[in-house]
């Protein structure tokens, strides 16, 4: 329960920052906190049964780390 809570914290705080201009949806700290949130809250919609919320926050999780370990390039 614990892991699910820091992970909303972390999506919720990624996002109010990016929204506000504090970081940018593309910087490593962004992709960062909303993989991991996106992981911590997967695991407990996965423990919980609730597959359609499980199957969204990995998706969410692997666009996160394909961008961070694969960064698009400016052209």
């Amino acid at each position: 329960m614990v892991g699910a809570y820091a992970g909303m914290i972390l999506v919720m705080l990624a996002f109010g920052l990016e929204t506000r201009g504090v970081v940018s949806s593309r910087s490593f700290r962004y992709l960062a906190a909303m993989a991991t949130g996106q992981i911590l809250l997967g695991i407990r919609a996965y423990d919980t049964g609730e597959w359609p919320f499980a199957v969204l926050s990995a998706v969410w999780a692997v666009i996160a780390i394909v961008a961070v370990v694969k960064p698009q390039t400016q052209s």
